[in-house]
């Protein structure tokens, strides 16, 4: 299958099937997906493109470039919703591509490192899904890489202006991508230049000034945004914006709980399935510390070791370390001069298989286990897809370390592409917020009063095209409300069914492992009234 088309286009093609099923087959996710792109939509409702605003008010958590990047699909094809879910993968795919040249600079003599890596990242399970999801880990990975490229130019071309100049476009990038976290990124590496270049190499007094003049242009860039915007959107945005998103998160991170080795113990999850490829393993016992290698661990060490220390984690702030990751691997596994590829990726291929048999034999595990009890509407089909993906990975002739990794990534996409099938087939209504955000839009447009008890994150402002957001109010305050607005409704996700029975409620759908319900306030207050809140809308 490999030769069917260019190897260079292998990538664009995986990507271009796992986007068009993830399209046809999955909702945008509450309450992340959907939180983001209400708030584009919220800026292009109100014609207000420099302050990000949710349900009414300023939004300081994000920079802006992701809200602009939808708001250029609307004006260029109307408000829709696959312009705006392409935007994340599609900087994904150009990392892929991105990092595959940095590659081919790290190791000029070796012909298929780039492909190589290309493909180790397409392949990853942890990049995989995050390549499907509408969030902001993905742009910073891309301006991270961006600037890796360009730190590695003006080291080993020229410290000319244009390499700063596109560093400095890199890190603003990062900066309206998701804030002064891409600093921590580059800064590292660009430090260590003396570690991976070597010390007599450059003038080191220029390179330092160089980089200190593309920080200061990327800071430029993110103020020309900034400053108007904290104008527009007040005290407290402004203080939000240029405090908060360093000092408040750094502050904050170091008060939760997560221990420093939390991320080490994900460690394998983040690696997989190269984890369980053979050359992987051959390949790292005959690593040698090259200039290239150097510069692989300058980059990711550094930044993982921060990341740890720092007490709030969440996967995705990894992602954009696994370009580097997979520069690593790439380079372990071309440094093999023999192995036999045909059966590099059989252990692989019977885990797949063992997934496809868990998939096969749920529907009837069902009747005995109670947590799989909706599996039992699941398809055989994608167990059968599933086998088949497996059987044709293990059977598949790789002959040498491109066409091995290669059958790898393809394997993993397809896998990936049929477990997600199969989840939202069985539990896709769960995620799906249009039905109930087209009721509260009619009810909004009947001039209906609603209400949301706790917090509110915006889940249902894109699909219901809702011209104001839910009013949010405290949990405590919800029996008050109802008595004030007999006429109204009260949006409520529910825990468990004691409370919502089917008389009381208006209309109910299911909310990932809860219920919504939209209820009138009088059937509130005659089934609900009493009824402690606090254990509802903590979603």
């Amino acid at each position: 299958m490999y030769p069917l088309i260019s190897p260079r286009l292998w990538p664009l093609f995986l990507w271009v099937l796992l986007m068009g099923v993830t399209l046809l087959t999955r909702p945008l996710l509450p309450v992340d997906e959907t939180r983001y792109i209400a708030v584009a939509w919220e800026m292009w409702d109100r014609h207000d493109f420099r302050v990000p605003y949710l349900n009414g008010s300023p939004y300081s958590h994000k920079p802006p470039l992701l809200f602009w990047l939808m708001h250029l699909g609307w004006r260029l094809f109307g408000v829709n919703e696959w312009s705006a879910r392409l935007i994340a993968p599609a900087f994904s795919l150009a990392t892929v591509y991105l990092i595959a040249e940095v590659a081919k600079l790290l190791w000029p003599t070796r012909r298929q490192i780039g492909r190589l890596t290309a493909f180790i990242l397409s392949g990853c399970f942890f990049w995989i899904i995050y390549s499907t999801l509408t969030m902001f880990d993905m742009l910073l990975a891309f301006f991270v890489s961006l600037g890796v490229y360009s730190i590695l130019k003006a080291a080993y071309s020229d410290m000319s202006f244009s390499r700063w100049l596109l560093l400095g476009l890199a890190i603003g990038g990062g900066l309206l991508s998701k804030g002064p976290v891409v600093l921590l990124h580059l800064l590292p590496l660009a430090l260590l230049a003396p570690w991976w270049r070597g010390r007599g190499f450059m003038n080191w007094s220029h390179w330092y000034g160089g980089v200190l003049a593309a920080i200061t242009t990327g800071v430029v860039m993110a103020l020309t945004w900034a400053i108007p915007a904290g104008m527009a959107g007040g005290d407290a945005y402004r203080k939000a914006i240029f405090l908060g998103q360093t000092q408040g998160r750094l502050v904050n991170s170091f008060a939760h709980s997560l221990p420093w080795w939390w991320y080490f113990q994900s460690l394998p999850l983040l690696l997989l399935p190269w984890l369980l490829w053979p050359p992987l393993w051959n390949g790292t016992r005959l690593l040698t510390l090259d200039k290239g290698l150097r510069f692989c661990i300058s980059w990711v060490l550094p930044v993982f070791a921060a990341f740890s220390l720092i007490s709030g984690k969440r996967l995705h702030y990894l992602l954009p370390l696994m370009p580097g990751v997979a520069l690593i691997i790439a380079r372990a596994v071309d440094g093999i001069e023999t192995f036999a590829w045909q059966k590099s990726q059989r252990l692989i291929a019977g885990v797949i298989g063992m997934m496809s048999a868990a998939l096969l034999l749920s529907p009837f595990l069902a009747a005995y286990w109670p947590w799989l009890a909706e599996s039992a509407a699941l398809s055989p089909l994608w167990g059968l897809l599933l086998a088949l993906s497996a059987a044709g990975l293990g059977l598949s002739k790789a002959n040498s370390p491109v066409t091995a990794a290669f059958t790898v990534c393809a394997g993993s996409v397809l896998t990936a592409i049929i477990l997600s099938c199969a989840f939202f087939q069985v539990r896709g209504a769960r995620y799906d917020m249009t039905a109930p955000s087209r009721e509260i839009a009619a009810l909004l447009a009947q001039n209906k009063a609603l209400v949301y008890p706790g917090k509110y994150h915006g889940q249902y402002n894109f699909y219901g095209r809702l011209e104001r957001g839910l009013m949010a109010i405290d949990i405590d305050h919800v029996t008050a409300w109802a008595q004030r607005h007999p006429e109204g409704f009260i949006v409520r996700v529910l825990k468990d069914k004691k409370q919502h029975p089917d008389t009381g409620a208006y209309s109910q759908y299911p909310y990932r492992n809860k219920t919504l319900a939209i209820m009138p306030s009088e059937s509130f207050l005659v089934h609900h009234g009493n009824v402690n809140t606090r254990s509802a809308n903590r979603n």
